[in-house]
């Protein structure tokens, strides 16, 4: 984000509360100082507004004819402009990236009231368009790709943009299942440092984020999530919990896992069978020996 500020000599101790505010703000602004001896020519304007984002012109003045060419194109390349009088423009109303007020300090209220909601705009649109410089679409699919490579920046970009982690790929999966599958370990510790369902399921194998874990065969990730507090005792659209898949299996560290961090081995699915009862069904001793300790007899 990165303000330009214009305006004339007799505006001076605004130019400076308004830059000073800005720096409180860690927003970077350049200056420019309207008198008879700079001006906004055409061929100097295109330099002078490079890389500004935002623009308040401190100038209660009518302008010249040059400094309506250079206003003509800050919102041409869609600088957002705030100006002190709509008397110098007609049909001011049909630019949408201009803010007019009657006085600066309507203007000086306005923006400590809204800065906020200013820079986040500012990083949206921004967003926005590296996405479409670089050739992603705004779509949980093109965003899934991303986080299955572990693209961060451009994974942080599309959620600078808006999209959010709790989204889905049109097959259903929701992210967090889509980085496990992936096995991306360190985008999965990023992805829950947000604020997310940890116990979303997904459409495609009616599984939690936990339950692909263990069909993934991934202890670390499994112990992340149980650290995390993920739910433990979560059953599938078929009625399966984790530690049902995990005795399925044969994983004995998996089992071991979910069992001492407080899996239910006597959880029924829709055959009325738990893991422990998978367990002996399997003639699995050791599964059995790590069940029976949270065992109890009906």
């Amino acid at each position: 984000m990165n303000f330009l500020i214009i305006y004339g000599a007799e505006n001076l101790s605004k130019k400076d509360a308004l830059a000073d505010f800005l720096a409180e703000n860690k927003i970077e602004a350049s200056e420019f100082l309207l008198s008879a001896n700079s001006t906004l020519l055409p061929d100097s304007v295109p330099s002078k507004f490079e890389g500004v984002t935002h623009c308040a012109i401190l100038d209660e003045k009518l302008p010249e004819k040059d400094f309506l060419f250079a206003l003509g194109f800050a919102l041409g390349k869609e600088i957002c402009v705030y100006a002190l009088k709509a008397g110098v423009i007609k049909n001011a109303k049909k630019f949408k990236n201009l803010r007019i007020f009657g006085t600066f300090a309507e203007f000086d209220s306005f923006i400590k009231k809204n800065i906020e909601k200013i820079v986040a705009d500012d990083l949206k649109n921004r967003a926005w368009k590296k996405l479409f410089e670089t050739g992603n679409p705004f779509m949980p699919d093109s965003f899934a790709i991303h986080i299955e490579k572990d693209n961060r920046e451009i994974v942080q970009t599309y959620l600078d943009a808006g999209m959010s982690l709790n989204e889905r790929t049109s097959l259903g999966t929701p992210m967090l299942n889509v980085a496990i599958r992936a096995e991306q370990v360190d985008e999965v510790k990023w992805i829950l440092q947000h604020d997310i369902d940890l116990d979303a399921v997904s459409k495609d194998r009616g599984y939690s984020a936990l339950m692909d874990c263990v069909w993934k065969k991934n202890l670390e990730l499994a112990e992340i999530l149980v650290k995390k507090g993920v739910n433990l005792n979560f059953t599938s659209t078929d009625g399966q919990s984790a530690l049902m898949l995990a005795v399925g299996e044969g994983n004995v560290k998996m089992v071991e896992l979910l069992a001492e961090a407080g899996a239910d081995p006597d959880k029924a699915d829709a055959l009325g069978m738990s893991a422990y009862g998978y367990a002996k069904l399997f003639k699995r001793d050791d599964l059995v020996k790590i069940l029976e300790k949270h065992h109890h007899e009906k």
